[in-house]
Formats: C-alpha cells, structure tokens, sequence
C-alpha cells in the first residue's frame, strides 16, 4: 500500500469545550489510485485530507506513507517529504499573485534547489492546455485556467500522490467537468495516485473508489468501475 492510515484521530480543543473531527479512522490507499471523499459540510474531509498529507498533526494514530512514518518525522524534515512526495490541489488555486504562471509552476522545485527540466514543464502545460498562458500572471487567467496551473505545480515535483481539497468548488459545472476529466486523464496516463474531496456527487461517481465521511467517520467505501 502507498499509504496507510491507523486509527487517525484529531481533537480540536476550545477551552473547556472539545470537538472530535476525525475519530479513529482506518484506511489503506494503493499507488494509482484515484480516491474521492464525500460527505456533508463539517464531516472530517478536510480534515482527514490534511492529516494524511502531513498539513496538520493528528491528535492520535499513525500515516504511513511509502514506508515512511509520517509524524515520527520532525518539523523540517516533514516539510522536505511533504513538498517532494506529495502535491496538493486547493480549491482557492493558491497560486502566488506576484509571480507568473511559469515562475508559480516551478517554484516547489527551487525550493529543493532543482533545475526546472524546462521540456517536461513545457509538455506538461500543453498537456493542461495553458502553454501559451505560461508567462500570465494569475490574475490574468480565468479560474478554469487558474486550476489547471495549480495542478501543473503539483505535478512538477512528480509527486507520488496528489491530494485535492475541492479543485472544482469554485468553477462553473462547465469548467468542473473539464477539470475533473483532466485529473482522471493523469491518474490513467501517468498511475498517479490521487485522493480528492468533493461535494459534487456525480463527480465522486467518475473516481474508480468512493469513500463517505460522516461524523468523523467512514460510513462507505466503494470500489466500482467508473462511469
């Protein structure tokens, strides 16, 4: 398995008062994947996204990931595992305002003081079809294209996972289909292993496994053929 998840919890505590928003949850995810998590708003999607991608600590259980433990990893080094194993996908784009698209695609790889291989970059935004928006600032791009850009600078680094927080809460159905059909074309094309949150259901039904969180907990995990 690329990762496993044992008993994961996390407790967010305010002064006297403790929510539990992830409760012993168990799960394994094998490499080429392409995982969506479903459930109502506050059910522990999020949550569970940011514990198994080392954003947030849990307050009890263990991520496994390629082998690695990964909170028995200190600080720094989570950080260098996190950016060279994993690429994220928000649903804000989170692309850096003040740089372009080229320079948000390959920053990621800077930080690990790694050349941009600029042909596979190149290939990579025609793949995406935003090329020819390579040097626009992100401002200057629509939110489809927007979207697409912060998918090419997860994939840069080649992570072995790609995990995805809502990539299509803020676009159109339009552009969320496209979107979704983009993600599904990398998973087949290139075995990338990718877990997604989602409300939209009919797009939870393009993913070739479907798990439901509700309360914390998972309540369903189907593994079906895709539409």
């Amino acid at each position: 398995m690329l990762i496993q998840a044992n008993q994961l919890t996390r407790v967010y505590k305010n002064g006297e008062h403790a929510l539990c928003a992830l409760d012993r949850v168990t799960l394994s995810v094998e490499r080429g994947a392409f995982v969506s998590v479903i459930g109502s708003s506050g059910s522990g999607k999020s949550t569970l996204l940011h514990l198994l991608g080392g954003i947030d600590r849990p307050t009890g259980g263990t991520v496994t990931i390629d082998g690695t433990d990964l909170y028995s990893l200190a600080p720094d080094p989570l950080t260098v595992f996190r950016r060279r194993y994993i690429g994220f996908v928000f649903q804000s784009y989170n692309l850096i305002p003040g740089l372009n698209i080229w320079e948000n695609i390959t920053l990621p790889l800077g930080l690990d003081n790694l050349k941009a291989d600029r042909e596979e970059i190149e290939h990579l935004l025609s793949t995406l079809g935003i090329y020819e928006k390579r040097y626009s600032m992100p401002s200057q791009l629509s939110g489809g294209q927007q979207q697409r850009a912060a998918i090419a600078r997860a994939l840069a680094t080649k992570p072995h996972i790609i995990l995805a927080d809502e990539p299509t809460g803020n676009l159109d159905s339009r552009t969320s289909l496209e979107v979704m059909l983009l993600l599904e074309k990398l998973n087949r094309a290139f075995c990338q292993t990718i877990i997604m949150i989602t409300h939209n259901e009919e797009l939870a039904q393009m993913t070739s496994r479907r798990i439901r969180i509700e309360d914390g907990r998972i309540v369903s995990d189907s593994v079906e053929g895709r539409l």
